[in-house]
């Protein structure tokens, strides 16, 4: 129990962290072998620990900090980085994780963490509560659930998040939709950015530069939009489930 209090401090750790603690790193192995076989901490994965809180037998760490603490430049991203950001309407038991190296997808206490790729480094931030947290900030959040709607819940999911989503910065939005630079993506940002336009702050000027980039192409914005089920929306050339247009945005 000596370094229990320690580790319990750290949350989530590796080796190197557990090196710093108890002062060599064959000791830190011995130890948190030990640890382990007592239930005081947990194996994540290869090389990642978490401590245990002793009254519920559970990790003491939530599933983002574990996904930050993957390697020194994991983040979260997609769904996950909305509900970091207070933003989700569904529940997920599935954290997107982005990195430069690349990750083996593993399950932890019902939870399965997904690697997403590299992506880009622009946009990356640290959660404002818990510094150890990082994540994509909300308009790269925002831009990334676009381009990927698979990770963010789907269309419907999507439109809730925006309809509850504050203010965006365009410039931030204009810079991330021009390092993707795809016409769907465009399409897909017009439509949802001028749903809810009033709301998210996003003037008239921006809709127009957003405008210019989709082409004149028709595209679907998912599956159930092909199915006989979609309604073409002109202005973005974007066919999407009339069962969204019917929901209804909010248009000011």
């Amino acid at each position: 129990m000596k370094y229990y209090e320690d580790f319990l401090k750290l949350e989530v750790f590796n080796l190197d962290d557990a090196q710093k603690v108890v002062g060599s790193i064959e000791n830190a192995k011995v130890i948190l072998n030990s640890y382990v076989k007592k239930g005081l901490i947990k194996r994540v994965r290869r090389n990642l620990y978490c401590a245990i809180n002793l009254e519920n037998r559970e990790a003491v760490a939530d599933r983002y900090l574990v996904a930050s603490k993957i390697n020194n430049n994991a983040y979260l991203t997609y769904h996950s980085a909305i509900e970091v950001h207070g933003l989700s309407h569904q529940i997920s038991f599935i954290v997107y994780v982005a990195s430069e190296q690349k990750i083996s997808d593993f399950e932890f206490e019902g939870v399965l963490y997904k690697y997403v790729g590299k992506g880009y480094r622009d946009g990356i931030t640290h959660y404002r509560l818990n510094n150890k947290i990082r994540l994509t900030d909300l308009e790269k959040t925002v831009v990334d659930c676009l381009d990927r709607l698979d990770y963010c819940g789907g269309v419907y999911e999507l439109d809730e998040i925006l309809k509850i989503c504050r203010v965006l910065d365009e410039v931030k939005l204009g810079k991330y939709l021009e390092i993707y630079d795809k016409q769907l993506l465009y399409k897909k940002a017009g439509y949802f950015l001028e749903r809810y336009q009033h709301s998210l702050g996003i003037t008239d000027v921006f809709l127009h530069q957003i405008e210019k980039k989709t082409g004149n192409t028709r595209r679907y914005i998912d599956e159930e939009a092909k199915d006989g089920n979609g309604i073409l929306i002109k202005r973005w050339g974007l066919i999407v489930p009339k069962a969204l247009e019917e929901k209804g945005g909010i248009f000011v």
